[in-house]
């Protein structure tokens, strides 16, 4: 239990953290920013294991998990599973998500609805769909998955490589397979 105190209680640090450092000073290097953040607060969840007392004063003994060492662990574990399977995730849906995007242009528009046109036109605060290529594209340059051959794009090693893993997940995960 005190692994589930302690991951629950540095996953709400982690969120404000990432928050403020948004807020404050943004960055293009969003998810770079995010897992660095993630690795502090790592690193001090496990000082704070290292330093409470097992049953945190208020635990009752039938809570507290043995071996003691296997605690830590699972604190990481679950501290980690909130930040890749949440936190991360909101992030990554509110930055980059869409569909969530057209939904708020929907809501944003006058009479609450949007056609094709107006999606080309003015999908993200009208930004259009050319800025939102184009921000994929330098994304993909800049990490060198991609590079530019005359009026093509194409794959590096490690776009390769990238595509390879994406495709693999997606076939295990059967996403293709249509019922």
């Amino acid at each position: 239990m005190k692994a589930i105190c302690l991951a629950s209680l540095m996953t709400v640090v982690l969120f404000l953290g990432v928050t403020l450092a948004f807020r404050l000073a943004p960055s293009a290097h969003r998810v770079r920013r995010m897992t660095a953040i993630y690795g502090i607060c790592g690193v001090i969840l496990t000082v704070l294991w290292l330093a409470s007392p097992d049953d945190l004063g208020i635990l009752p003994r039938s809570w507290l998990v043995a071996p003691a060492w296997f605690d830590l662990v699972l604190a990481l574990f679950f501290f980690s599973a909130a930040y890749f399977g949440g936190v991360l995730q909101l992030y990554n849906l509110a930055d980059r998500g869409f569909s969530l995007r057209m939904l708020i242009d929907a809501l944003e528009s006058p009479d609450g609805a949007i056609d094709v046109d107006r999606v080309l036109a003015s999908y993200s605060a009208g930004q259009g769909m050319r800025w939102m290529y184009d921000k994929r594209m330098h994304g993909m340059l800049e990490q060198e998955v991609v590079h530019r051959a005359g009026g093509s794009i194409v794959l590096t090693a490690k776009g390769e490589r990238a595509a390879d893993l994406f495709i693999a997940i997606r076939n295990f995960l059967r996403l293709d397979d249509r019922p």
